[in-house]
Protein backbone atom coordinates (compact mmCIF):
# COMPACT_ATOMS: atom_id res chain seq x y z
CA UNK A 1 0.00 0.00 0.00
CA UNK A 2 1.23 3.56 -0.74
CA UNK A 3 0.30 5.09 2.08
CA UNK A 4 1.94 6.33 5.37
CA UNK A 5 0.49 4.73 9.15
CA UNK A 6 0.12 7.46 11.56
CA UNK A 7 0.54 6.12 15.09
CA UNK A 8 -0.39 9.40 17.20
CA UNK A 9 0.99 8.21 20.61
CA UNK A 10 -0.24 8.67 24.00
CA UNK A 11 -3.98 10.19 23.97
CA UNK A 12 -3.47 11.92 26.99
CA UNK A 13 -1.01 13.88 25.47
CA UNK A 14 -1.27 17.00 22.45
CA UNK A 15 -0.32 14.06 19.52
CA UNK A 16 -3.73 13.04 18.59
CA UNK A 17 -4.98 16.92 18.95
CA UNK A 18 -2.05 18.21 16.41
CA UNK A 19 -2.60 14.61 14.36
CA UNK A 20 -5.93 15.47 13.27
CA UNK A 21 -5.26 19.40 12.95
CA UNK A 22 -2.61 18.53 10.40
CA UNK A 23 -4.78 16.54 8.71
CA UNK A 24 -7.76 18.70 8.56
CA UNK A 25 -5.38 21.76 7.13
CA UNK A 26 -4.10 19.34 4.15
CA UNK A 27 -6.92 17.79 3.28
CA UNK A 28 -6.04 16.90 -0.53
CA UNK A 29 -2.86 14.84 1.70
CA UNK A 30 -5.52 12.89 3.67
CA UNK A 31 -5.91 9.61 1.50
CA UNK A 32 -2.19 8.90 1.63
CA UNK A 33 -2.52 8.04 5.53
CA UNK A 34 -3.98 5.54 7.58
CA UNK A 35 -4.79 6.90 11.29
CA UNK A 36 -5.15 4.64 14.15
CA UNK A 37 -7.02 4.80 17.39
CA UNK A 38 -10.17 4.44 19.35
CA UNK A 39 -12.68 5.78 16.94
CA UNK A 40 -15.14 7.62 19.70
CA UNK A 41 -12.60 9.02 21.03
CA UNK A 42 -11.41 10.81 17.57
CA UNK A 43 -14.60 11.58 16.71
CA UNK A 44 -15.12 13.78 19.91
CA UNK A 45 -11.54 15.82 19.09
CA UNK A 46 -13.27 16.00 15.21
CA UNK A 47 -16.46 17.52 16.71
CA UNK A 48 -14.82 19.63 19.57
CA UNK A 49 -12.54 21.54 17.35
CA UNK A 50 -14.65 21.42 14.13
CA UNK A 51 -12.68 19.68 11.76
CA UNK A 52 -12.55 19.07 8.10
CA UNK A 53 -12.33 15.36 8.32
CA UNK A 54 -14.16 12.17 7.51
CA UNK A 55 -12.65 8.58 9.39
CA UNK A 56 -13.46 5.77 6.93
CA UNK A 57 -13.20 2.15 7.58
CA UNK A 58 -10.06 0.87 5.83
CA UNK A 59 -11.59 -1.07 3.49
CA UNK A 60 -14.40 1.71 2.74
CA UNK A 61 -14.52 3.33 -0.17
CA UNK A 62 -15.90 6.90 1.52
CA UNK A 63 -14.10 10.26 0.93
CA UNK A 64 -12.11 10.40 3.70
CA UNK A 65 -9.02 9.07 6.05
CA UNK A 66 -8.37 5.45 6.06
CA UNK A 67 -9.07 4.31 10.23
CA UNK A 68 -8.23 1.86 12.12
CA UNK A 69 -10.13 1.08 14.78
CA UNK A 70 -8.45 0.36 18.64
CA UNK A 71 -10.50 0.34 21.32
CA UNK A 72 -9.03 2.09 24.22
CA UNK A 73 -9.24 0.41 27.81
CA UNK A 74 -9.97 3.70 29.97
CA UNK A 75 -11.47 7.25 28.70
CA UNK A 76 -9.26 9.32 28.27
CA UNK A 77 -8.74 12.58 30.71
CA UNK A 78 -6.50 15.11 28.53
CA UNK A 79 -2.98 15.49 30.55
CA UNK A 80 -3.35 13.08 32.57
CA UNK A 81 -1.57 9.63 31.80
CA UNK A 82 -3.01 6.64 32.37
CA UNK A 83 -1.30 3.33 32.75
CA UNK A 84 -3.99 1.19 31.87
CA UNK A 85 -3.81 2.55 28.28
CA UNK A 86 0.19 1.96 27.96
CA UNK A 87 -0.94 -0.93 25.60
CA UNK A 88 -3.15 0.66 23.48
CA UNK A 89 -0.18 2.85 22.43
CA UNK A 90 1.86 -0.43 22.17
CA UNK A 91 -0.81 -1.95 20.15
CA UNK A 92 -1.03 0.83 17.52
CA UNK A 93 2.55 1.55 17.21
CA UNK A 94 3.39 -2.17 16.47
CA UNK A 95 0.31 -2.73 14.19
CA UNK A 96 1.99 0.45 12.09
CA UNK A 97 5.61 -0.71 12.46
CA UNK A 98 4.51 -4.41 11.53
CA UNK A 99 2.33 -3.78 8.70
CA UNK A 100 5.16 -1.38 7.24
CA UNK A 101 7.37 -4.61 7.15
CA UNK A 102 4.87 -6.75 5.26
CA UNK A 103 4.69 -3.76 3.19
CA UNK A 104 1.30 -2.82 3.68
CA UNK A 105 2.21 0.75 4.57
CA UNK A 106 5.15 3.30 2.94
CA UNK A 107 6.24 4.02 6.05
CA UNK A 108 5.57 5.48 9.67
CA UNK A 109 4.59 8.65 11.26
CA UNK A 110 4.53 8.81 15.27
CA UNK A 111 3.46 11.26 17.52
CA UNK A 112 4.66 12.03 21.12
CA UNK A 113 4.36 9.04 24.08
CA UNK A 114 5.48 8.84 27.63
CA UNK A 115 8.20 6.17 28.06
CA UNK A 116 7.92 6.48 31.87
CA UNK A 117 4.40 5.76 31.52
CA UNK A 118 4.99 2.27 28.60
CA UNK A 119 7.38 1.20 31.24
CA UNK A 120 5.60 1.86 34.63
CA UNK A 121 3.23 -0.63 32.59
CA UNK A 122 5.48 -3.18 32.48
CA UNK A 123 6.50 -3.01 29.02
CA UNK A 124 10.53 -2.23 28.82
CA UNK A 125 10.73 0.96 26.23
CA UNK A 126 13.47 2.98 26.11
CA UNK A 127 12.32 4.91 22.83
CA UNK A 128 10.70 4.95 19.87
CA UNK A 129 14.23 4.67 17.82
CA UNK A 130 15.45 1.30 19.98
CA UNK A 131 11.47 -0.42 19.98
CA UNK A 132 11.59 -0.12 16.11
CA UNK A 133 14.66 -0.91 15.76
CA UNK A 134 14.10 -4.65 17.52
CA UNK A 135 10.78 -5.20 16.07
CA UNK A 136 12.27 -4.84 12.50
CA UNK A 137 15.40 -6.85 13.82
CA UNK A 138 17.26 -3.81 11.81
CA UNK A 139 21.19 -4.38 13.08
CA UNK A 140 21.83 -0.26 13.79
CA UNK A 141 19.44 2.60 13.01
CA UNK A 142 20.56 5.88 13.38
CA UNK A 143 18.97 9.24 14.45
CA UNK A 144 18.55 12.10 12.70
CA UNK A 145 16.68 15.26 13.10
CA UNK A 146 16.24 17.42 10.55
CA UNK A 147 14.43 20.52 9.09
CA UNK A 148 14.96 23.24 6.56
CA UNK A 149 17.95 24.51 7.63
CA UNK A 150 20.19 21.83 8.90
CA UNK A 151 20.61 18.04 9.45
CA UNK A 152 21.91 16.13 12.77
CA UNK A 153 22.85 12.80 13.12
CA UNK A 154 23.66 11.35 15.94
CA UNK A 155 26.99 8.63 16.99
CA UNK A 156 24.50 7.73 20.31
CA UNK A 157 21.24 8.61 21.04
CA UNK A 158 19.40 7.92 24.76
CA UNK A 159 22.52 6.69 27.04
CA UNK A 160 23.87 7.97 30.31
CA UNK A 161 26.90 10.81 28.63
CA UNK A 162 29.26 8.71 31.23
CA UNK A 163 29.36 5.82 28.30
CA UNK A 164 29.74 8.15 25.53
CA UNK A 165 33.10 7.60 25.22
CA UNK A 166 33.01 3.78 25.23
CA UNK A 167 30.89 3.88 21.85
CA UNK A 168 33.60 6.00 19.92
CA UNK A 169 34.85 2.92 18.04
CA UNK A 170 35.94 2.45 14.14
CA UNK A 171 33.39 0.40 13.49
CA UNK A 172 30.62 2.34 15.32
CA UNK A 173 31.55 5.49 13.16
CA UNK A 174 31.61 2.60 9.80
CA UNK A 175 28.17 1.37 10.09
CA UNK A 176 26.67 5.11 11.14
CA UNK A 177 28.46 6.59 8.32
CA UNK A 178 27.19 3.84 5.90
CA UNK A 179 23.71 3.92 7.24
CA UNK A 180 23.72 7.63 6.87
CA UNK A 181 25.13 7.94 3.24
CA UNK A 182 23.31 5.05 2.06
CA UNK A 183 20.16 6.50 3.02
CA UNK A 184 20.52 10.05 2.05
CA UNK A 185 21.38 8.86 -1.37
CA UNK A 186 18.15 6.02 -1.55
CA UNK A 187 16.22 7.72 0.78
CA UNK A 188 16.74 11.83 0.65
CA UNK A 189 17.88 11.98 -2.67
CA UNK A 190 21.45 13.33 -1.73
CA UNK A 191 24.27 12.12 -3.88
CA UNK A 192 27.25 11.81 -2.37
CA UNK A 193 26.03 13.51 0.88
CA UNK A 194 28.92 15.24 2.69
CA UNK A 195 29.34 14.24 6.82
CA UNK A 196 30.79 16.42 8.93
CA UNK A 197 31.69 15.38 12.56
CA UNK A 198 31.94 16.82 15.49
CA UNK A 199 34.60 16.29 18.13
CA UNK A 200 33.72 14.78 21.89
CA UNK A 201 35.82 17.26 23.58
CA UNK A 202 35.86 20.96 23.64
CA UNK A 203 37.40 22.12 20.51
CA UNK A 204 37.52 18.65 19.26
CA UNK A 205 40.42 17.95 21.73
CA UNK A 206 42.76 20.55 20.68
CA UNK A 207 45.53 18.33 19.60
CA UNK A 208 45.53 15.64 22.24
CA UNK A 209 45.31 18.19 25.09
CA UNK A 210 42.01 17.65 26.10
CA UNK A 211 40.92 13.98 25.74
CA UNK A 212 42.19 11.52 22.70
CA UNK A 213 39.57 10.60 21.42
CA UNK A 214 39.94 12.68 17.92
CA UNK A 215 43.32 11.87 17.93
CA UNK A 216 43.04 8.55 18.32
CA UNK A 217 39.85 7.21 16.82
CA UNK A 218 38.17 10.08 15.19
CA UNK A 219 40.96 11.82 13.15
CA UNK A 220 41.90 7.94 11.78
CA UNK A 221 38.13 7.01 10.69
CA UNK A 222 38.17 10.33 8.33
CA UNK A 223 41.34 9.60 6.92
CA UNK A 224 40.29 6.13 5.68
CA UNK A 225 36.36 6.16 4.97
CA UNK A 226 35.62 5.92 1.85
CA UNK A 227 32.82 8.05 1.82
CA UNK A 228 32.57 11.94 1.85
CA UNK A 229 33.58 12.32 5.29
CA UNK A 230 35.08 15.54 7.24
CA UNK A 231 36.56 16.44 10.41
CA UNK A 232 36.08 16.35 13.73
CA UNK A 233 35.26 19.91 14.01
CA UNK A 234 34.33 21.78 17.19
CA UNK A 235 31.02 21.48 18.51
CA UNK A 236 31.31 24.98 19.71
CA UNK A 237 31.44 26.60 16.30
CA UNK A 238 30.52 23.81 14.47
CA UNK A 239 26.77 25.32 13.17
CA UNK A 240 28.01 28.35 11.42
CA UNK A 241 26.60 29.35 8.53
CA UNK A 242 29.13 28.86 6.21
CA UNK A 243 29.20 25.18 8.03
CA UNK A 244 26.11 24.61 7.44
CA UNK A 245 25.65 25.43 3.64
CA UNK A 246 28.97 23.19 2.94
CA UNK A 247 27.81 19.67 4.42
CA UNK A 248 24.83 18.25 4.25
CA UNK A 249 24.58 16.90 7.64
CA UNK A 250 26.24 16.47 11.10
CA UNK A 251 27.29 13.27 13.22
CA UNK A 252 27.20 14.42 16.87
CA UNK A 253 28.86 12.40 19.02
CA UNK A 254 26.07 12.34 21.66
CA UNK A 255 21.84 13.62 21.59
CA UNK A 256 22.29 16.59 23.37
CA UNK A 257 25.50 17.74 21.71
CA UNK A 258 22.91 18.57 18.76
CA UNK A 259 19.68 18.08 19.91
CA UNK A 260 19.76 21.56 21.42
CA UNK A 261 21.16 23.21 18.44
CA UNK A 262 18.71 21.91 15.39
CA UNK A 263 15.54 22.30 18.10
CA UNK A 264 16.65 26.39 18.90
CA UNK A 265 17.00 26.42 15.03
CA UNK A 266 13.42 25.14 14.38
CA UNK A 267 11.57 23.59 17.27
CA UNK A 268 7.92 22.79 15.53
CA UNK A 269 9.86 22.18 12.09
CA UNK A 270 12.24 20.02 12.88
CA UNK A 271 11.21 16.21 12.19
CA UNK A 272 13.06 13.00 13.91
CA UNK A 273 13.97 10.35 10.74
CA UNK A 274 14.83 6.95 11.74
CA UNK A 275 17.84 5.85 9.44
CA UNK A 276 18.77 1.94 8.88
CA UNK A 277 15.06 0.17 9.13
CA UNK A 278 13.91 -1.58 6.58
CA UNK A 279 10.77 1.59 6.07
CA UNK A 280 10.68 4.97 6.24
CA UNK A 281 9.97 6.33 10.31
CA UNK A 282 9.38 10.20 10.70
CA UNK A 283 8.33 11.67 14.14
CA UNK A 284 7.40 15.06 15.07
CA UNK A 285 10.42 16.67 17.66
CA UNK A 286 8.49 17.44 20.68
CA UNK A 287 6.82 15.98 23.79
CA UNK A 288 3.29 15.08 24.94
CA UNK A 289 2.81 18.37 26.28
CA UNK A 290 0.17 16.96 29.19
CA UNK A 291 -0.13 20.59 30.57
CA UNK A 292 -1.68 22.00 27.38
CA UNK A 293 -3.49 18.80 25.89
CA UNK A 294 -6.98 19.61 25.67
CA UNK A 295 -6.52 23.16 25.83
CA UNK A 296 -6.58 23.31 22.48
CA UNK A 297 -3.05 25.42 22.29
CA UNK A 298 -0.91 22.97 20.63
CA UNK A 299 1.21 24.30 17.89
CA UNK A 300 0.61 21.15 15.18
CA UNK A 301 3.47 22.66 12.83
CA UNK A 302 6.10 19.79 13.37
CA UNK A 303 3.24 17.20 12.38
CA UNK A 304 1.88 19.30 9.53
CA UNK A 305 5.84 18.90 8.19
CA UNK A 306 5.85 15.34 8.86
CA UNK A 307 2.82 14.91 6.82
CA UNK A 308 4.27 16.67 3.50
CA UNK A 309 7.65 15.28 4.02
CA UNK A 310 6.26 11.63 4.43
CA UNK A 311 4.41 12.75 0.88
CA UNK A 312 7.57 13.83 -0.80
CA UNK A 313 9.03 10.23 -0.26
CA UNK A 314 6.17 8.31 -1.18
Amino acid sequence: MNKFFISPGDPAGIGPEITLKALSNNQDLQNKFVLAGDKAFYQSLINKHNLKINLTDESARDEGIKFKHFPLQNKVSMGEPDVANANYIIDILSHGALGCLKKEFKGLITGPINKELINESGFEFSGHTEFLSDISNAKKVVMLLMNKKLKIALLTTHIPLSEVPSKLSKKNLEETVSIISREFKNTLKIENPSICLLGLNPHAGEGGYIGYEEEEILKPFVSSSEENVYGPISADTAFIEKNIKKYDVFLAMYHDQGLPVIKSMGFGNTLNVTLGLPFIRISVDHGTAYEIAGKNEADFSSMEEALKTSVSLL
